[in-house]
């Protein structure tokens, strides 16, 4: 079964777990006040005067975010289609990384299951430290259909390719492993004035 069909109809089983965060800190002293005393030579030491070590530069890890499309300013289906596009690429990217940012400002929670599961799945593996790659999502044949006047929402049809996923611990450990899938998903976009904002999806049998 492919992994973002599970993602979209599965009932989520949730587990609460207790993260503490410690942070090592470095104690400074600090000086005395005074007139400071000349420094000893090297001979009056016995050694040479210990340098300090940079902090090192932070990183970013994980893939790259992907690039937001300008059709996604647009409000009418082709803004839908490129918006559906946007989201899914965003699959990837917050599993391997817990930036949900994005995907938050482009869920609509109250209907969107797979949102809440991809959001939950990402903070899991985030709080447990583990490696996530692969599961990358890129969608074809892209079709919007008419403005769902009920929903005030486009139904965008496409064509999905799923990339192989695997998931490591900490140590190593190998703790989920797929192969890559296809299939046929429709997802429900809704412009709420500010923004494109994802109803629904689902996966094709």
């Amino acid at each position: 079964m492919s992994h973002l069909v599970r993602s979209s109809s599965r009932a989520r089983r949730r587990s609460l777990a207790l993260g503490a965060v410690v942070a090592v800190g470095l104690v400074v002293t600090g000086c005395t006040g005074g007139e400071p005393e000349p420094s000893p030579s090297v001979e009056e030491s016995g050694g040479s005067t210990p340098t300090e070590t940079p902090e090192p530069t932070p990183t970013e890890t994980g893939p790259a975010k992907p690039e937001r499309p300008a059709a996604m300013d647009r409000t009418d289906g082709e803004g839908a289609a490129a918006a559906a596009e946007y989201f899914l690429s965003l699959y990837g990217h917050v599993l391997a990384t817990g930036d949900t940012a994005e995907w938050d400002a482009m869920s609509w929670a109250d209907t969107c299951e797979f949102c809440t599961n991809v959001r939950a799945d990402a903070m899991e593996i985030a709080a447990a430290g583990d490696t996530y790659d692969g599961a990358d999502i890129t969608i074809s044949a892209v079709s919007p259909g008419e403005l769902d006047t009920f929903a005030n929402a486009y139904p965008v049809v496409a064509d999905f390719q799923q990339a192989a996923l695997l998931r490591t611990s900490p140590n190593g450990e190998v703790l989920e492993e797929e192969a890559g899938s296809s299939g046929r998903l429709q997802i429900d976009m809704m412009h709420d004035g500010s923004g494109w904002r994802v109803l629904a999806l689902t996966v094709g049998e």
